[in-house]
């Protein structure tokens, strides 16, 4: 607008050029803009100059305090502004006083002591010294207000030796305790553990019984192998010794989970409402009734010849169990390796060749010899053992029965799966290992 103005001057005066002399500070603004061309806005007043402003000179604590004290404000200490949008530090106080102390500003005193920070937690009860004031001084952080509480060391309010919570201290039991005997004893919920409760009621561990819901229908409140009292039915998968699957129950397909949501390991599967190894070849635990593997019963003649391979999965039970498999194959005079992989336990193997006559046709073994039953098996520790088939009556067509045994030495878990492999082969001797 000031230089709308001086616009409109020059041409009321009609002066050429318009190069009129304006005074220093005439022109009030708050922006270069408001300023005629050529002139400054200076910050200092906002007044307009022909020059650039200078700057700013921060003042001394001298002029700053004498500032203040022209309008009645005495300064002893603190930060102030020094005129150019900075700050300077004047004055300091002496040992033992604070700038500010007790909400007076710019004045050096004696900052009190209060209960809360008198000690770490704060004083409860009791006097303490008194920061300013008189030597011996204190302030008082009152009495404790708990029924028979005392005030402990000056500042803590607490029970009296001896006392228990039925005195009404502040110590007084908390949350879900209950006063036993004048302790504070935290009760158990047996009935979240325990689906029923027997006669009388669970014990809550603090002198009184917990009555739980009663079982509903037929079922009895029966407590189980890991000490839970339950609600047993007749019809249900524990009372009728299902583990898994859906057997039928009381005339209805009753779901009873699977093995591994029951809490058997890997390696197991449901068979008929029981959680079994999960073994093809069971029950082969005799050498009486063993798995056939390979043979014309089996429809497959591919063993019925002097170079064959049979390769099987299977697991170990129990500490005791001894897996048995037979191989029907052609009778002829060539080596069969046996091999065992994969298993966590140590195994012993064992194997013998019975002849079509019904004799033993076992030549190199590449163990030892043990007599089981009136039949010599071959038998090592190792996880491989190797023989020859040979029967001196056989012919080319006879078939004759290879018997192999697998037992733990040193079993290492439930249905511990190991690979059978069982190999006949053109050599003339059987390997030794």
């Amino acid at each position: 607008m000031h230089r709308r103005m001086f616009i409109l001057a020059c041409v009321v005066l009609g002066i050429s050029g318009c190069d009129l002399l304006i005074k220093n500070g005439l022109f009030a603004c708050g922006q270069p803009s408001d300023c005629p061309s050529g002139y400054f806005c200076w910050s200092g007043d906002n007044r307009c100059y022909d020059a650039e402003e200078p700057p700013c000179e921060p003042k001394s604590c001298q002029q700053v305090v004498a500032e203040f004290e022209s309008i009645g404000i005495a300064i002893e200490c603190g930060s102030l502004p020094d005129g150019c949008d900075g700050s300077i530090e004047c004055g300091a106080c002496s040992e033992g006083t604070l700038c500010g102390a007790n909400g007076q500003n710019f004045i050096c005193g004696c900052e009190e002591i209060t209960c809360a920070a008198a000690r770490p937690g704060g004083a409860e009860c009791g006097d303490v010294v008194a920061r300013c004031g008189e030597p011996g001084q204190t302030i008082s952080c009152g009495d404790c207000v708990g029924a028979n509480e005392v005030c402990s060391e000056n500042y803590e309010c607490v029970c009296p030796p001896g006392a228990d919570c039925n005195d009404g201290c502040s110590v007084d039991c908390v949350g879900d305790e209950v006063c036993v005997g004048g302790e504070c004893c935290a009760p158990s919920f047996p009935c979240i553990e325990n689906d029923c409760s027997p006669p009388g009621g669970l014990s809550n561990g603090c002198g009184a019984k917990a009555v739980c819901p009663p079982c509903t229908g037929s079922a009895e409140c029966t407590l189980t192998g890991d000490l839970r009292y339950e609600c047993i039915d007749d019809c249900t998968c524990e009372a009728q010794g299902f583990e898994c699957g859906q057997p039928t129950i009381c005339g209805n397909a009753t779901p009873c989970g699977t093995c591994e949501a029951n809490g058997f390991g890997e390696g197991y599967r449901c068979d008929s409402g029981q959680c079994v190894c999960d073994d093809p070849f069971e029950v082969n635990d005799s050498f009486d009734t063993p798995a056939l593997l390979c043979g014309p019963e089996l429809g497959g003649f591919n063993c019925v010849q002097e170079a064959w391979t049979v390769d099987v999965q299977a697991s170990l039970h129990s500490e005791g169990d001894v897996d048995f498999y037979a191989v029907q194959t052609l009778d002829a005079r060539t080596p069969i390796i046996v091999q065992t992989y994969d298993g966590e336990s140590k195994a012993r193997l064992l194997t013998t060749y019975l002849c079509p006559d019904g004799w033993t046709g076992m030549q190199g073994c590449s163990g030892w010899i043990e007599t089981i039953k009136g039949i010599e098996f071959c038998v090592t520790d190792e996880d491989d053992i190797a023989i020859q088939r040979w029967c001196p009556s056989g012919g080319s067509s006879s078939l004759g029965t290879l018997l192999v045994g697998v037992e733990p030495t040193d079993f290492r878990g439930d249905c511990d799966a190991y690979g059978l492999k069982i190999t006949a082969t053109y050599a003339q001797e059987p390997p030794t290992f």
